[in-house]
């Protein structure tokens, strides 16, 4: 398709300021995300498909990518950023501003109180635990005796030792099986 210098500038020119609405998109992303890391994402995505949609447009117009496809496209986007893009970025700063004094102060207030109701919570806690660590600290240290091999038999030596060797009343024995 052979088009003219002044035709293919005409058409970059309107699909750069199309792609504008693009670069909007992006900085609505940016405006809601306010990371630096979102910021670098959303402008790097922005130029990638920038150069895929003047590439594609140049292929279209001409098969090669030609110098004012590039000049045309560019100035469509500036145009469209310093007309309507100025306007909407006007509104989109007043809403995220409404967006941060309401929504965010109300968030931040659910975010606060629950974070003070988890404090209590584990702080009425606390103690409770503190009587179950305790409470299994000292039960496993009772349960705690060592147990000796003796002639294929294993027994309670401190046990045996407190209610005599030839009481077998509450001694823990078992035979000891090794396996295969």
């Amino acid at each position: 398709m052979n088009v003219s210098i002044s035709d293919c500038l005409a058409i970059a020119f309107a699909a750069g300021f199309i792609f504008g609405i693009v670069y909007e998109i992006f900085r609505i992303i940016r405006l809601i995300l306010q990371f630096k890391a979102a910021v670098f994402v959303c402008d790097m995505l922005f130029f990638i498909a920038a150069a895929f949609a003047v590439v594609e447009l140049s292929e279209n117009l001409g098969n090669y990518v030609r110098v004012y496809t590039i000049l045309g496209f560019g100035a469509g986007v500036f145009a469209y950023i310093t007309t309507i893009g100025r306007v909407l970025n006007l509104i989109e700063s007043g809403l995220a501003v409404i967006w941060r004094k309401t929504l965010g102060k109300l968030i931040r207030k659910i975010g606060v109180s629950s974070r003070k109701i988890i404090g209590r919570i584990a702080y009425k806690l606390k103690s409770d635990f503190v009587k179950i660590s305790e409470n299994t600290e000292l039960n496993g240290k009772k349960l705690f005796y060592n147990l000796h091999l003796k002639r294929g038999m294993v027994y309670n030596k401190n046990r045996l030792e407190k209610i005599g060797e030839g009481a077998n009343k509450n001694v823990i024995k078992a035979v000891v099986k090794r396996g295969p």
